[in-house]
């Protein structure tokens, strides 16, 4: 039966006080315990970024991929080895923005990889990522809209 220092690697994380990633890295742990999972039974895939750091964190097979496209490499490790564990972190930004791709073929094709989204909202208050509500997919203008502009200009008075 494993224990959860047995997934401990001789680093120790890096990343700021009270990040989230501190959280998900002792959840992991506790999940492939909670499993029966040993270390060397299972392969995690990361992405880029403070959860991509975790690769060098947790003590199981792991493969840190570029930017967006670490999920593909998470299916074609399941491909290759169906009895094996496959678990795919990566941010908001990766998976969502950059991945987005690869992330609906993933979801489409059913690999049975288990992906785990960290939000990273927290630290990205300053740059447009994909949960923001301001980047949202081009709003097309019906008729309705020109027809209310045009009402707008014709008579000014006129408003909802």
């Amino acid at each position: 039966m494993p224990k959860s220092e047995d997934f401990n690697t001789k680093n120790f994380p890096t990343w700021c006080p009270g990040c989230g990633d501190f959280s998900i890295w002792s959840a992991l742990k506790g999940a492939f315990v909670a499993l029966g999972i040993e270390p060397h039974q299972c392969v995690v895939v990361y992405g880029i970024g403070c959860s991509g750091n975790m690769c060098s964190f947790v003590n199981t097979y792991g493969f840190e991929g570029l930017h967006g496209r670490g999920l593909p490499v998470a299916c074609g490790i399941k491909m290759a080895n169906h009895q094996l564990p496959v678990l795919m972190v990566g941010g908001d930004g990766d998976l969502l923005g950059e991945g987005m791709g690869h992330f609906i073929h993933a979801c489409r094709a059913n690999h049975h990889v288990a992906t785990l989204i960290p939000e990273n909202l927290g630290t990205l208050t300053t740059l447009a990522h994909p949960q923001q509500p301001s980047v949202r997919a081009y709003h097309r203008p019906n008729r309705a809209d020109f027809r209310k502009r045009r009402q707008n200009k014709i008579n000014p008075e006129w408003r909802h």
